[in-house]
């Protein structure tokens, strides 16, 4: 071989090189959150020595310290078809009189944790940055309540704003609904659910960040990959969070579309409004995400499907 030929050989990159930025901060959560929730070391082990309220609880400690953009912020419970749920408003300030475009927003957290403390700094980027009204949906939370009830608060909480958008200064003409892990797949299920109860037309646009769409017995090569929570989420994780939720026995409805919108038909996933789903290349969820947007793709859904290099889990929501 000529020194010429050795030049134009391509050198390809390890599997997965993680940006150092990602790196610093997996390092950096994982010695502020010093109670691992469980072992991550096996992505078959059980998390049999946790309790969830170990779980909420770490998380509360380690971004109780964070520091928060100043914003309007209003707190309303509001009831929608029997359905009580509470609601945060975050908008930038000197907005009080303007009509805003909104976003809504469904957490992450396993359905288990997550809370408007956590989450508190990446929504009042969104809003400051867009200048929009983020409506924080603070849903219960599993085992405490179990599907279908965080879905049916979650469309509920759509379906209120929709309604009652003129009293509280929000354009409902210019609504997205986003969420990231389950939250992604809280939007992806109320967008089914407003397709099916009358709501097609008020969902402008879903966001799905590294959602969760798939029932609990899929195999994807995300899950051998990536699932030993060296990437910041473990498969195990993502097992007892279903379990929490969807309940742990075999008995779960696996078609139901609301719980796992990956099982939708391509009739029930037509006329969906356009999507745009973010996945991290070293996340557990990646391959979950990007077969739900390539479902909505084939159904001819307008969908944009980005996949982050170098990154993995957490990293679209508290580092962008």
């Amino acid at each position: 071989m000529t020194n010429n030929e050795k030049k134009r050989q391509i050198i390809l990159p390890a599997p997965v090189v993680l940006d150092p930025v990602y790196t610093a901060f997996l390092i950096e959560e994982r010695n502020t959150v010093n109670e691992q929730p469980f072992s991550t070391g096996d992505d078959n082990s059980e998390p049999n020595d946790v309790t969830v309220q170990k779980i909420r609880n770490s998380e509360e400690r380690a971004y109780a310290i964070q520091k928060l953009p100043s914003v309007i912020e209003e707190d309303k419970t509001i009831v929608y078809n029997s359905v009580e749920v509470r609601l945060t408003f975050l908008r930038p300030l000197g907005t009080e009189k303007e009509k805003l475009p909104a976003v809504i927003f469904y957490h992450g957290g396993g359905f288990i944790a997550g809370s408007k403390l956590i989450y508190g700094k990446p929504v009042r980027d969104i809003s400051i940055q867009n200048n929009v009204t983020v409506v924080f949906v603070n849903y219960s939370l599993a085992p405490e309540v179990q599907f279908p009830v965080i879905n049916e608060e979650c469309f509920s909480a759509l379906a209120w704003v929709v309604e009652n958008g003129d009293s509280i200064n929000i354009n409902v003409n210019k609504l997205a609904i986003c969420g990231d892990s389950c939250g992604g797949q809280i939007v992806a299920a109320t967008a089914l659910m407003a397709k099916e109860r009358g709501f097609e037309e008020a969902i402008k646009t879903q966001i799905m960040i590294y959602p969760m769409t798939a029932p609990k017995e899929s195999s994807f090569e995300s899950y051998e990959l990536f699932g030993n929570g060296d990437y910041g989420l473990a498969f195990a994780q993502v097992m007892f969070a279903k379990n929490m939720y969807f309940g742990d026995n075999d008995n779960y409805d696996k078609n139901n579309i609301y719980a796992f919108p990956l099982v939708a038909t391509n009739d029930e996933l037509k006329d969906l409004p356009p999507a745009l789903i973010l996945t991290a290349e070293a996340d557990v969820l990646r391959d979950e995400g990007e077969s739900y947007a390539r479902r909505l793709l084939v159904a001819q859904v307008p969908t944009l499907a980005i996949r982050i290099l170098g990154a993995g889990w957490y990293i679209v929501v508290f580092l962008c």
